[in-house]
C-alpha cells in the first residue's frame, strides 16, 4: 500500500514520538515543517490558493539522533480550530510557532490554552521570520514570549530563533527538538488498540484508507477492526508507518490502514478504530472538566457545549453534578449528555468550546466512558466520581466494585471502564482478591467480581435466611430459589441473584439442586415417626416395582397422611433410597436399575423401540408405562421420534432425576 501523505524513506529508529505545531494563522508553521522535513503539508488545492492550512498535515521527520518522528501541521485559522484540537490530541510535544513580526496573536493563545487542557508533556517555541526584525526587536519579542509562558505548561521552554526564507536556526531547532523527544516517556504497550480517524480516503488498486495517530495499543496486518460509534467491521489488508509497509504498528505513531470489505462512505472523521468488543458506544460519559480563566463568562448546568474528544465533534449539554454554576478558572464534576453516540475510555483528555459564539472554553478527562445518568448533588455518585478521579487502574476497580455494590459486576465491564485490557483486568482483580478487596468468580470476561465487604454482607444475610429455614424445616432438603430472594434480597433484580448464587456455589457456601438451595452442610433428617414410615415406603416400593403405587395410593395402602408422605419421598429420593419417575410416583432403586438393564438390552439388538415394546419391556400397564418412558426422555436415555424411542445415552448415565 503506498502512503498518500509522507514520503517513503528509509527508516533507521522508530522513535514513537508525535510532535505537533502550534500557533496563529500565517505565523509560518507549514514553511517551518517544509524546511525541517521537505514536505508541502499543504495538499489541498483550496490550501495553495488560499495560502492557508485547513486540514491537518504529516510528515516524518529524522532528527540528529537517527530518531524518526511524526510531525503533525495543523491550521492556525479561528474557523478551523477543531481541525487544530484533532490534531494535538494524542501530541507528545508541541512545536509552538510564533511570527517575531508580530509575538503573541489571538490563536496563539487559544492553541496553547487546547495543548494545555490536553495535557501535552512539553515542547519547544520556534520564533519564525526572523529574517524581517533587527535584532533588538527579536530580542523584547523573546522576552515577551518567555513572560507570556509562564506559569503555562510551556514555562521554560527553549525559544528557537528560525527563519523559513534562509534556514537559519534550523540546526538548532533539530537539536533541541532532539533533546526534547529523549525525554519523553515511552509509551506503554499495553491498553486496547485506538486510532481516532482523521482522514478518510480511497485509492485505486488498494481501496478504502484511513490516518490516524495510534494513540494506545497495537494493531498489525490481518487483524479484524471496528470503527465506533457505528461499529461497522473491516479486515486489515495492510499497516504502513511514516511510509513503511510493517507488520504491526504501535502507539504513538502516526499510522495508515489499508481497509478490506468496507467503502469510503461507510467511515467518517472522528470515527475511532479498536478491536471488535473493546469499545461501547454512550450517550454519556462521567467527567471532571475545568473551565478556562479567560473563558467569557462562567458555565450554566443544561449549558450546550461542542465537545472535542481525540477527531471527534460532538454536541452535547453539561449536567452540573457538584455546583449550581461553574466559575472561570474553576473545576467541576460534570456529566456530559451528547446528542450522538461516541467512545472513549478513561483518563481521555477533550476540550469544550461554546456553542455560539464558538471559542475555547475549558477542557476536562473523562472518568467514567459508561456510565448511566445521575441525579444532581446526589454525594454517592459525587464520592465514586472522587474515587474513579485517578490515574490508577487498580484504584478505578475499587471504586467501580464499590459501586457495583450487591449486584457486582462482570470483569468485562470492569475492564471497559477502568480503560485496560482483560488479561491486565483478571491479573488486577486476582491482586486486590489476595489483598482482602474483592472476590472473583468464574473465569474469562464474563465473570464476576465483588467487592469484599459486598459478598461478604450478601453472604451471610443469604447463609442465615437458609439456617432459619433448616431450623424450621429439617426434613425439607431444601428452599425454593424465588422463595430464598423474597426472604433474603426481594429489590436483587434476577441476573445477579443468579450470579450471586452461582458464585456462593461454587465457593463451595451452598448446594444447589435443581430449584432447591441449601448450605453446604445441610443434611434433611427424618424424626423417629418418618424414619419408621420411610422403611415401610421402602418394603412397599421393593414389593410393587415398576408399578408401585402413586402417592395418593400409597398413603392409603400405608395408612399416612399423604402431606406427612410426600417430604419422606423427597428425602428419599434425594439420599438414592428412591428414585422419583414424576412427582407422585417413585420406584425402588433396583426396579430402576433393572429397567434400564432391559432397555440397554433391548437396544443393543434394535434401534427403534414401540409403545408395545417398552410393554414388553417393563412388564406393566399404560398407567405406569407413560410416565417411565417420560422418565427415560428426561434423563435422556431415550429420545423419541414420532410413535417410537430411540437410544439418546447409554443407560449407565440414566436414572439420576431426583
Amino acid at each position: 500500500m503506498p502512503c498518500s501523505c509522507e514520503p517513503h524513506k528509509t527508516m533507521t529508529t522508530q522513535g514513537h514520538i508525535i510532535i505537533g505545531t502550534a500557533g496563529h494563522i500565517d505565523h509560518g508553521k507549514t514553511s517551518l515543517v517544509k524546511v525541517l522535513t521537505g514536505v508541502d503539508t499543504d495538499r489541498l488545492k483550496e490550501e495553495k490558493e488560499r495560502g492557508i492550512t485547513i486540514e491537518l498535515g504529516f510528515a516524518p521527520l529524522s532528527l540528529p539522533s537517527g530518531v524518526r518522528v511524526g510531525l503533525v501541521d495543523v491550521p492556525g485559522h479561528e474557523r478551523f480550530v477543531k481541525n487544530m484540537v484533532a490534531g494535538a490530541t494524542g501530541i507528545d510535544l508541541v512545536l509552538l510557532v510564533i511570527a517575531a513580526d508580530e509575538g503573541v496573536m489571538p490563536q496563539t493563545r487559544e492553541h496553547l490554552d487546547i495543548c494545555q487542557l490536553l495535557s501535552t508533556r512539553g515542547g519547544v517555541v520556534a520564533l519564525t521570520k526572523t529574517d524581517i526584525v533587527d535584532d533588538d526587536w527579536l530580542e523584547l519579542v523573546t522576552e515577551d514570549v518567555k513572560e507570556y509562558l509562564s506559569g503555562t505548561f510551556l514555562e521554560g521552554a527553549p525559544v528557537v530563533p528560525f527563519s523559513s526564507v534562509d534556514g537559519s536556526g534550523k540546526e538548532d531547532l533539530l537539536r533541541v527538538l532532539d533533546e526534547m523527544a529523549a525525554k519523553v516517556p515511552s509509551r506503554s504497550g499495553s491498553g486496547i488498540f485506538r486510532l481516532p480517524v482523521d482522514r478518510v480516503f480511497s485509492m485505486k488498486g488498494f481501496g478504502t484508507v484511513v490516518t490516524g495517530t495510534l494513540i494506545s495499543g497495537g494493531v498489525k496486518t490481518g487483524d479484524e477492526i471496528v470503527f465506533y460509534p457505528g461499529e461497522m467491521k473491516a479486515k486489515l489488508r495492510g499497516v504502513q508507518v511514516h511510509g513503511e509497509s510493517v507488520k504491526k504498528s504501535f502507539a504513538g505513531t502516526r499510522t495508515a490502514l489499508n481497509l478490506q470489505g468496507v467503502e469510503k462512505d461507510q467511515i467518517n472523521r472522528g470515527d475511532t478504530t479498536a478491536h471488535p468488543g473493546t469499545l461501547t458506544p454512550t450517550f454519556l460519559l462521567d467527567t471532571r472538566i475545568q473551565l478556562l480563566a479567560s473563558a467569557p463568562r462562567a458555565l450554566k448546568n443544561r449549558a450546550r457545549v461542542r465537545l472535542h474528544l481525540f477527531t471527534s465533534e460532538v454536541m452535547a449539554r453539561v449536567i452540573l453534578l457538584d455546583s449550581e454554576v461553574l466559575e472561570p478558572g474553576q473545576h467541576a464534576l460534570v456529566q456530559l449528555r451528547m446528542d450522538t453516540a461516541a467512545v472513549a475510555q478513561p483518563g481521555d483528555r477533550f476540550v469544550l468550546r461554546s456553542y455560539s459564539p464558538v471559542s475555547t472554553i475549558g477542557g476536562g478527562v473523562v472518568l467514567d466512558p459508561v456510565p448511566v445518568k445521575h441525579r444532581r448533588m446526589h454525594q454517592p455518585v459525587l464520592d465514586h466520581l472522587s474515587r474513579m478521579d485517578t490515574e490508577d487502574p487498580a484504584a478505578r476497580m475499587e471504586a467501580l466494585l464499590a459501586d457495583a455494590g450487591d449486584h457486582g459486576i462482570r470483569i468485562a465491564d470492569i475492564s471497559l471502564r477502568a480503560g485496560i485490557r482483560v488479561k491486565e483486568t483478571l491479573d488486577l482483580i486476582k491482586t486486590l482478591e489476595s489483598e482482602k478487596k474483592a472476590v472473583f468468580i468464574g473465569s474469562g470476561e464474563a465473570a464476576m467480581s465483588y467487592s469484599s465487604e459486598s459478598y461478604e454482607g450478601l453472604k451471610g444475610k443469604l447463609i442465615k435466611t437458609l439456617n432459619n429455614f433448616h431450623r424450621a424445616n429439617p426434613v425439607k432438603p431444601g428452599m425454593g430459589r424465588e422463595e430464598l430472594r423474597m426472604k433474603f434480597a426481594r429489590n436483587l433484580p434476577d441476573k445477579p441473584y443468579r450470579n450471586l448464587l452461582s458464585a456462593l456455589q461454587e465457593k463451595g457456601e451452598i448446594r444447589i439442586d435443581g430449584d432447591n438451595v441449601r448450605v453446604q452442610s445441610h443434611q434433611a433428617t427424618l424424626t423417629p415417626e418418618q424414619e419408621a414410615l420411610g422403611k415401610k415406603v421402602s418394603r412397599l416400593l421393593e414389593a410393587e416395582g415398576l408399578s408401585a403405587p402413586f402417592l395418593p395410593e400409597m398413603a392409603e395402602t400405608l395408612f399416612a397422611d399423604p402431606v406427612k408422605l410426600k417430604p419422606v419421598l423427597n428425602l428419599m429420593a434425594q439420599s438414592g433410597n428412591a428414585v422419583r419417575v414424576k412427582d407422585d410416583y417413585f420406584i425402588h432403586p433396583d426396579a430402576n436399575r433393572d429397567l434400564l438393564d432391559r432397555v440397554e438390552l433391548y437396544f443393543n439388538a434394535d434401534k427403534e423401540m414401540s409403545l408395545k415394546d417398552f410393554r414388553e419391556i417393563a412388564e406393566t400397564t399404560r398407567k405406569w408405562m407413560i410416565p417411565l418412558l417420560e422418565y427415560l426422555d428426561r434423563t435422556q436415555v431415550t429420545m423419541r421420534r414420532g410413535d417410537v424411542r430411540i437410544r439418546r445415552g447409554k443407560t449407565s448415565s440414566g436414572g439420576k432425576h431426583s
